[in-house]
């Protein structure tokens, strides 16, 4: 009987001892791990918003701290030096105090929490692992660390990577302009010269471009570099397409003579596609230019009549009329007593005077020469042709036409017919020298080749 009861008992001993083995060995393990977390007063991580960025791209990084202990109340959170990351803002709880990169954390609760850090993926970085690391610190007054009283225990390290690709390029357009003119202020009845910038600065071609410059209706259109839509106070150009880059509209607007007129405002828009089906509008503040005053115009005037009139006076009376008793200056050795070499704009692009001190006003005179002769050809018929000379008592004015240029000369010297055909062959030859920077002229004459050679080869 007692026999059976041994066998019994080591049957059950023999049983119970790999469950005795294991719960042995869990018990061991346990006592290092809880000696060990005994160490730690504080746990944190590091997060990321994303781990692969391009240069240019935001990116948040998170900074979990949860203290754990009594004695981890006031914890000193200092991030690395961020290479390849620009540092826009950051983000931290009320108990923190930050001072360049470095948090100074009294939590009385022992609550976690989080600093927030955004960043910009600096430039030149494509290719690069960044990484962000911080360290958390734990202080104390009672000297229980390793660093004795007002010390600091072992630091803990967190961080947090990012891969850098290069950025894709999203090919689209960008279109602005500018308006600009050269006068501060306008003289009713003499032309101003407005320059419009159009600039592609985006990385596709723009189509269906829309550029529109609003004016008063009191102020006439003269002419323009490039043909617009002229309604209501309103040129349009329409631009099928435009590169990336830029080109230069000019054109020409005078004021009639009025009364209470002290200043004209022009504005400039532009409309183009998004290349998704959508328009894109873009416009400046309006340009403001003071109006002189004049004295008051006669009472029959019709306006372009009145207009051309004031013009063409101011011309004859600039060119012809001398100062006193002195006769006109004769220019020996020359073709003309005066040359305006002139872009189809009606912008000035070079005078030949033997009179130095009449260049002050030469810009003034060459603009009213081209309002002169387009006032008459658009008045005539077609089948009419352009402008070839204008007659006076006491002196001539002669218009040599080109595709892009006009040659004005006063008074010419022998045949007129003779000097015309000279002056012709020399023009075109100006033009197909400058053939692509007279069509995108953009009103500097110094970009152009020849001008004062041709000059002086007319004068001959």
């Amino acid at each position: 009987m007692m026999l059976n009861l041994d066998r019994a008992l080591n049957r059950r001993i023999r049983m119970c001892l790999p469950l005795v083995l294991v719960l042995s060995f869990v018990l061991l393990a346990w006592i290092p791990l809880a000696a060990g977390d005994a160490e730690h007063r504080v746990n944190a991580s590091m997060y990321v918003s994303r781990t692969e960025a391009s240069p240019g791209d935001n990116v948040t990084f998170w900074i979990w701290v949860d203290p754990l202990k009594e004695n981890a109340r006031k914890l000193v959170v200092t991030e690395s030096t961020l290479d390849g990351f620009i540092v826009v803002s950051s983000v931290a709880p009320d108990s923190c105090l930050e001072k360049t990169g470095t948090w100074v954390c009294v939590q009385d609760d022992l609550r976690p929490f989080t600093i927030e850090v955004h960043v910009v993926v600096d430039i030149g970085t494509a290719g690069r692992d960044l990484i962000n690391e911080a360290r958390i610190e734990v202080w104390n007054s009672h000297g229980d660390n390793e660093g004795g009283e007002h010390g600091s225990s072992s630091p803990i390290s967190v961080s947090a990577g990012v891969h850098i690709v290069p950025a894709s390029v999203v090919e689209e357009p960008e279109i602005e302009v500018q308006l600009s003119a050269p006068e501060s202020a306008i003289v009713p009845g003499n032309p101003v010269t407005y320059r419009v910038n159009v600039t592609n600065r985006g990385t596709a071609v723009a189509h269906n471009v829309l550029v529109v410059v609003s004016m008063p209706e009191t102020m006439v259109f003269v002419s323009s570099s490039l043909q617009p839509v002229w309604q209501d106070g309103r040129l349009s150009w329409t631009l099928e397409s435009l590169p990336v880059g830029s080109m230069v509209l000019l054109f020409n607007a005078t004021l009639p003579p009025s009364n209470g007129v002290d200043q004209v405002d022009v504005g400039l828009a532009a409309t183009y596609g998004d290349g998704e089906g959508g328009k894109i509008r873009v416009e400046t503040s309006p340009s403001s230019i003071l109006v002189l005053p004049v004295p008051s115009s006669p009472l029959f005037s019709p306006l372009p009549l009145g207009i051309i009139v004031a013009v063409f006076a101011f011309v004859a009376r600039s060119l012809f009329v001398p100062e006193g008793p002195i006769a006109l200056p004769f220019w020996k050795g020359t073709g003309a007593d005066e040359i305006f070499l002139l872009h189809r704009s009606g912008v000035l692009l070079r005078h030949a005077s033997p009179n130095p001190t009449r260049d002050t006003d030469s810009d003034i005179v060459g603009g009213m020469l081209a309002a002169v002769r387009m006032f008459v050809e658009d008045s005539m018929h077609p089948s009419a042709g352009p402008l070839q000379e204008i007659r006076f008592r006491g002196g001539s004015i002669i218009f040599v036409n080109g595709v892009s240029a006009t040659l004005a000369a006063v008074n010419v010297r022998g045949s007129r017919v003779r000097f015309a055909h000279r002056a012709i062959g020399f023009l075109r030859e100006f033009e197909s020298l400058n053939g692509s920077a007279l069509t995108k002229f953009d009103g500097e004459a110094g970009t152009l080749n020849g001008v004062d050679a041709l000059l002086s080869r007319v004068a001959a």
